[in-house]
């Protein structure tokens, strides 16, 4: 049997459509901040920059594995987002790149989610008890907020996309 080395996946013709386009950017603007907060993260970590804090975002950079592989791992969602935004609304293998970039951002993010529960659970050192009071526990979650988690709720409406990727 004779190999042929053409690719053989199988592309819809026709036009565009507005949805898939609509789809497309969202994606590739999404790719686009996803890689630039993982810069950022390493940068800072790197010593560019003492922190950063705007509004609820804040990059502290002071731990290597939070900060560095963090950041290594958001510019990879990133730029996994961007391979496959061109056509992630109507091609299931393009679909499959942007879903694994928007999973290495719900790693990151789900991290950092975990890291301020654990801190919120104990009393403060000044405070005999062990366990925060209610109030406590919630002023643990309060602004600022890491890249990822700034992110996060974005990410959530690729989901949508998907669907229409895998029922074509």
């Amino acid at each position: 049997m004779k190999h042929n080395s053409r690719n053989t996946t199988i592309q819809r013709t026709g036009p565009v459509s507005r949805p898939g386009t609509i789809y497309s950017l969202y994606i590739g603007l999404l790719g686009l901040v996803t890689l630039g907060f993982g810069c950022a993260d390493i940068l800072i970590w790197a010593g560019a920059s003492n922190g950063f804090s705007w509004g609820i975002l804040a990059i502290s950079g002071d731990d290597f594995f939070r900060w560095a592989w963090g950041g290594v791992v958001m510019v990879c969602g990133g730029l996994l987002l961007l391979s496959g935004a061109a056509h992630a609304a109507t091609s299931l293998h393009q679909a499959a790149k942007a879903a694994v970039g928007v999973i290495l951002v719900w790693v990151i993010a789900g991290t950092d989610f975990l890291a301020m529960l654990c801190a919120a659970i104990p009393a403060k050192a000044s405070s005999p008890a062990f366990l925060n009071t209610l109030d406590g526990f919630l002023a643990g979650f309060a602004p600022p907020y890491t890249p990822a988690l700034v992110i996060f709720p974005f990410t959530l409406g690729l989901i949508r996309v998907f669907r229409s990727a895998v029922h074509r």
